[in-house]
C-alpha cells in the first residue's frame, strides 16, 4: 500500500496539470474554421505543483510574460507569437497564432491509442533497464543564463543524450517520458515491495505452525 500512495502522489500533479491545461483551451477548436490569427491556451506544465487551498501552484507564468488584461481564449489578436498569462495555474499561457499548439507536433501529450502506433507494452526486462537508467541520471541545480534569478533542478540533456526523457530536437527535457520512466521504476519496486510482503506473510505461517506444533509437543 505504501508504494501505491507514493504512485498516486506522483502522479496527482501530472493530473492535475493535464485538467488544468484542458479546461482552459474549450473556446479554441471552434476558431480554426474562422481563420486568421487567434488567442490560444498552451498545454501548461506536463506537472505542476498543488497548494495547500487545493489550487493549482504557478511559478508566475513563463519567464516573466505579463498578464493578460483583455485577451480571452478564442478571441482574434494582431501580432503571431505573442503571449500573455492568464493566471489560471499550472503554466499555462496564452499564445495569438493560427493553429492550436495544443494539437501540433510537439504540443500536449496525447495518451489515447487512436493517436498512437507501433504500440509495444514493456516487459520486466525492459522496466528494468529503465530503472537503471533513472538510477544513473544525475541530478543537478542550475540557473538559466537569461533567468538567473530562479535555481531549478532537474538533468543536463549533454550527459544522457539518448535517453526517452529527451526531446533532442528541441534541446529540451521531454517530461511526460521522464514522468513514464519514474512510474517503471516505482511498478519495480511496488512489485519487489509486494514479493517482500508474500515472503514474510510465508515465514510467518511456517513460524506460526512450527510454534503450534511445538505447544501441542508441550515445549515452551
Amino acid at each position: 500500500m505504501r508504494g501505491k500512495a507514493i504512485l498516486k502522489a506522483l502522479l496527482l500533479p501530472a493530473l492535475v496539470a493535464g485538467a488544468a491545461a484542458c479546461s482552459s483551451s474549450s473556446s479554441s477548436s471552434s476558431s480554426d474554421a474562422a481563420g486568421g490569427l487567434r488567442w490560444y491556451t498552451t498545454c501548461g506544465a506536463p506537472v505542476c505543483m498543488v497548494a495547500e487551498d487545493g489550487g493549482t501552484g504557478s511559478d508566475g507564468g513563463d519567464g516573466g510574460v505579463s498578464s493578460c488584461v483583455t485577451e480571452t481564449a478564442g478571441a482574434a489578436c494582431a501580432t503571431a507569437g505573442a503571449t500573455c498569462d492568464p493566471h489560471v495555474g499550472c503554466e499555462v499561457l496564452l499564445r495569438c497564432t493560427d493553429k492550436d499548439p495544443k494539437v501540433q507536433p510537439g504540443g500536449c501529450p496525447i495518451s489515447r491509442r487512436a493517436a498512437k502506433r507501433d504500440i509495444a507494452y514493456l516487459d520486466e526486462e525492459a522496466r528494468a533497464r529503465l530503472v537503471d537508467e533513472v538510477k544513473r541520471l544525475r541530478l543537478a541545480t542550475y540557473r538559466y543564463k537569461d533567468a538567473p534569478g530562479r535555481q531549478r533542478l532537474g538533468f543536463i540533456i549533454d550527459d544522457v543524450p539518448s535517453s526517452a526523457a529527451v526531446d533532442g530536437p528541441r534541446d529540451q527535457i521531454d517530461l511526460y517520458g521522464y514522468l513514464s520512466m519514474t512510474v517503471a521504476a516505482l511498478q519495480e519496486q511496488m512489485a519487489r515491495a509486494d514479493a517482500q510482503e508474500r515472503e514474510i506473510a510465508a515465514l510467518r505461517k511456517r513460524l506460526d505452525a512450527i510454534a503450534a506444533g511445538a505447544r501441542r509437543r508441550g515445549r515452551p
